[in-house]
């Protein structure tokens, strides 16, 4: 019995022999340096600031996608086409500029006041000499017109009378409306040369104590037409003859 276990230690022996002299790196110390030479790519290793629970993981799942992302464009765009990939994105941020330039860079003409006869023969006369439909716009323009804040018709001058008495109490100035007929013998509280201001007066006046006035069209205004073309080539003056452009204005919109 004392001979079989002393046999089998032997061969432990042996064996433990054996295995240390295949794997040299069992026998080194697993203190620094030699523990660095374990590690697996060890200049990979990040230390990362103090952080909450939440963020740790959010910064660690945002670090692995951005990783899998770069790995995944090598792969898909290959040696070649990686240099390539900034070259298209530039060349796409420089087409759109030229689209927003020349968009931008239009150059607007615009004529005098035109009648509707001599409108119509020169918009004929620029499609027949080719310029697209969408490159010709009609802008209108209001002038002239007068509005009143008016207070009447009255019966007769006796009635008149007292509202102009009722008038001078609340300190309005006024004057006596006797054209057109239609509206004499009336009162004018004011005359302006547009709608929008006549509205105004209208909400002072019932403000400060006037009641029953209303806007009024004395003068309806006149709508002049302007034809405007907007082209970069200027070739098609050629069309228009001796008619005369000016420049757009920059606040004037317009109709086709």
């Amino acid at each position: 019995m004392l001979r079989a276990l002393v046999l089998l230690f032997l061969m432990l022996n042996a064996g433990l022999y054996y295995w240390l002299q295949s794997d040299p790196q069992a026998l080194q110390s697993d203190r620094e340096p030699q523990r660095l030479n374990h590690q697996v790519s060890p200049d990979a290793v990040q230390v990362l600031p103090d952080l909450p629970a939440s963020a740790a993981r959010g910064a660690a799942s945002a670090a692995s996608a951005a990783s899998s992302a770069a790995s995944g464009a090598d792969i898909a765009s290959g040696p070649d086409t990686a240099t390539s990939a900034p070259v298209t994105a530039a060349s796409a941020a420089t087409l759109a500029l030229a689209r927003k330039t020349s968009d931008t860079g239009l150059d607007c003409s615009e004529t005098p006041p035109l009648d509707d006869a001599q409108f119509t023969s020169l918009k004929a006369a620029l499609a027949k000499a080719g310029v697209p439909s969408d490159a010709i716009a009609e802008r209108r323009q209001p002038t002239g017109g007068a509005w009143i804040v008016y207070l009447g018709r009255f019966a007769d001058s006796q009635a008149w009378q007292q509202k102009a008495d009722e008038l001078k109490r609340l300190d309005v100035k006024f004057d006596r409306v006797n054209t057109p007929t239609t509206l004499a013998p009336g009162l004018s509280l004011g005359q302006f040369g547009s709608a929008a201001d006549a509205g105004r007066k209208l909400d002072e006046l019932t403000k400060h104590g006037v009641h029953g006035a209303r806007v009024v069209v004395l003068a309806a205004p006149v709508i002049q037409r302007h034809l405007q073309v907007r082209a970069i080539d200027p070739a098609w003056r050629h069309a228009t003859g001796a008619q005369r452009f000016n420049a757009c204005p920059l606040d004037a919109s317009s109709s086709t």
